[in-house]
């Protein structure tokens, strides 16, 4: 008997000195605790996630007092997200350990940095390059990818993608962006399973949502920031994507995005105090305006913030108020998404 503990003893010595990687997991409550209640209630500034763009979170507000919104919101929730949730869970395959591992690791990296518990990953069959999410009280909030997606993206482009759809869910943007496809903006916007609202939308609620999309997309695109290994690398990352052939939800479209360019442009205000000197003018679509404002938020505090195992800059950053002025005299005024 002795002899046998005496074995087991030097079992587990020689295992531990080999490095067994079974030992190495960390079983303790606390942490199972940390991994399972993970909460941004930190990150939570009257109301809204420190990181969102205060413009989003405005027009949002905006859109209550907007005549037609309740009604057609009212048919978003109980009608066409619930209808493209059964649709999805009916046809996609979900996504975990065993299978699409590779991605399911990538949307774990996501919910860690940005605090939140992971999303249902659904892999469509669609081989349109197409990313959204959505979040209801029939069902869990979920992302849903294409196979065509996968097939175009890099895993740090997926990193961003699944990350800003991530932010989607967070500030509760899932409502919006389905009233958007009401819209008729262009021919490539996501088409939804059904469409429950059968009445014409108002010019005004028309024009509110076109000015919601674009603020919206600022939000999106940092918290995608806040999940790259790299964040600095998000301007050419994004142009990468759009040239390769990417739509997004909205249908946008732009095979000629130009990194260098909206660089130099970017690098010329980088320092300015000047707040008219921030204005980039019509002649840049929007589009093309979101990279530099994105860009912007590498300079804000509330990042570092996120990402503490980043090195700060040497300098002094901005704080999140002016990042946001500045993001909102970068985007102009023009009602286009």
């Amino acid at each position: 008997m002795a002899d046998s503990l005496s074995n087991e003893n030097t079992v587990t010595e020689q295992a531990e000195e080999m490095g067994n990687p079974l030992l190495k997991i960390d079983t303790s409550f606390r942490t199972y605790l940390n991994v399972y209640t993970r909460s941004f209630d930190n990150h939570v500034v009257g109301g809204s996630l420190d990181y969102a763009f205060d413009s989003d979170f405005a027009v949002r507000q905006k859109l209550s007092g907007v005549g037609g919104w309740g009604r057609l919101y009212r048919a978003i929730t109980t009608g066409d997200i619930s209808a493209e949730g059964k649709e999805c869970y009916m046809n996609c395959i979900q996504a975990g350990p065993l299978k699409y591992p590779e991605v399911y690791d990538i949307l774990k990296k996501c919910s860690e940095r940005l605090e939140l518990n992971p999303p249902i990953l659904l892999i469509s069959e669609d081989e349109h390059p197409r990313i959204y999410s959505l979040t209801s009280d029939s069902f869990e909030p979920s992302v849903v990818i294409s196979k065509g997606l996968l097939g175009l993206c890099t895993p740090e482009e997926l990193k961003f993608l699944i990350g800003s759809e991530c932010g989607r869910l967070q500030n509760n943007h899932t409502a919006f962006c389905f009233a958007f496809t009401y819209l008729n903006y262009n021919k490539d916007c996501y088409k939804p399973t059904e469409h429950n609202y059968k009445q014409p939308v108002s010019n005004q609620l028309v024009h509110t949502l076109i000015d919601w999309a674009r603020y919206a997309d600022i939000t999106a695109d940092r918290a995608g920031m806040i999940c790259l290994d790299e964040p600095k690398y998000f301007g050419k990352l994004v142009c990468d994507l759009y040239e390769k052939g990417y739509t997004d939800f909205f249908g946008r479209k732009c095979e000629s995005m130009g990194f260098e360019e909206l660089f130099d442009i970017y690098d010329k205000i980088r320092e300015e105090k000047e707040p008219r000197r921030l204005a980039l003018g019509t002649e840049l679509p929007s589009i093309r305006r979101r990279i530099i404002a994105g860009m912007d938020f590498l300079e804000c505090v509330t990042l570092y913030n996120w990402r503490m195992d980043i090195k700060r800059p040497g300098y002094q950053l901005r704080s999140q108020q002016m990042c946001d002025i500045r993001c909102n005299l970068i985007m102009g005024t023009e009602r286009e998404v």
